[in-house]
């Protein structure tokens, strides 16, 4: 059997004047810091994916059958009708004022 040689390691070959370049740009301060577009992209997925999420989780139609979102939805229904409707105190100020 023939006993193969082991390759010498590969050492990599830089160039002194771009490594000084890389290490320049890796210690300056402001190299390193997210640039104003990917700041505005980030705060706009942001503004984005949470009104989707709350429609998707209150107002998404899944059918008739029961799911994961059905008891939060029926607590926000109740919330809702709760503040859009008037308490038989409030309806009898109003008839009192004369506006209902």
């Amino acid at each position: 059997m023939v006993k193969q040689k082991e390759a010498p390691p590969v050492q990599p070959v830089t160039d002194p004047k771009l490594a000084e370049r890389y290490k320049r740009r890796l210690h300056t301060p402001g190299s390193l810091a997210p640039r104003l577009r990917a700041r505005q992209i980030h705060i706009l997925s942001w503004a984005c994916s949470i009104p989707l999420a709350g429609y998707v989780v209150l107002f998404a139609d899944f059918g008739q059958e029961e799911h994961c979102f059905s008891p939060l939805r029926r607590w926000f229904e109740s919330k809702r009708q709760q503040f859009w409707t008037l308490t038989p105190q409030e309806q009898a100020e109003l008839k009192e004022q004369g506006r209902a």
